[in-house]
């Protein structure tokens, strides 16, 4: 029973932090285009940036070090490492907040509220969550009765935090037009639908991944009960 809420405990965390890891990745690659590029597009639209590109820049570099960062850290969780609590938190921290100051940059900026900066808002969200998870876990109480205080016992399992956050992945793929629009829209056009296709197609592929993995998953278990269930009958 303990080692079941070892990997209970651990694949939600598993599931959090692929969440944080695929937004800190995601948002770092879709600022690049304007850090980089903004005084290309429509100054409408987007010439607020163009002043602050070198800082964008800068945020851009951050996120993707956090982001690799946190991919690690959900290796060594699964891995049952015993640093990976350490490293997730700092990697939090360090990600949350690139995410945050880029939407006090883009507030300011664009004179809107502090949490209307879509879609650096939702990743921003993500990431605090996965962080007040990771604080309360640390709870004496809530840390003993998880077992992540003795983080290797039993054996790691991969397929069910890798095939939820391929299909949480695929799943905001393919819902990225609508949560990413509030930042895209210009004169009544979505610029992220310039990248439906390649979102929906490999969102999609993400999904259906992700869900035989968790099949192949619930197989192993069906399978694994089938030869213990007749082992212990006789006795």
């Amino acid at each position: 029973m303990q080692n079941k809420g070892v990997w209970i405990w651990r694949g939600a965390l598993a599931l959090l932090l692929s969440a944080s890891t695929i937004m800190t990745i995601l948002g770092a690659v879709g600022t690049a285009c304007l850090a980089w590029n903004g005084n290309l597009y429509p100054a409408k639209a987007f010439g607020w940036i163009v002043p602050a590109m070198p800082l964008y820049q800068n945020l851009v570099y951050i996120s993707l070090v956090a982001g690799v960062a946190l991919a690690i850290v959900t290796y060594a969780l699964l891995r049952g490492d015993r640093w990976f609590y350490w490293g997730a938190l700092l990697s939090l921290v360090i990600g949350g907040g690139a995410a945050a100051y880029q939407m006090y940059l883009t507030s300011t900026l664009k004179s809107i509220s502090f949490f209307a900066a879509a879609p650096t808002n939702v990743r921003f969200y993500i990431t605090a969550l996965t962080l007040i998870v990771l604080l309360v876990i640390r709870f004496p109480g809530i840390w003993q009765k998880s077992g992540l205080d003795h983080p290797r016992a039993g054996k790691p399992d991969l397929l069910t935090p890798t095939g939820a956050a391929l299909v949480l992945t695929g799943g905001l793929m393919i819902t990225a037009p609508l949560w990413a629009s509030p930042e895209h829209v210009v004169d009544d056009f979505n610029y992220v639908n310039t990248l439906l296709v390649p979102l929906v197609v490999d969102g999609t592929a993400l999904v259906f991944g992700g869900a035989a993995l968790l099949g192949a998953r619930l197989g192993l278990v069906h399978v694994c009960a089938k030869r213990i269930v007749p082992n212990e009958l006789k006795f």
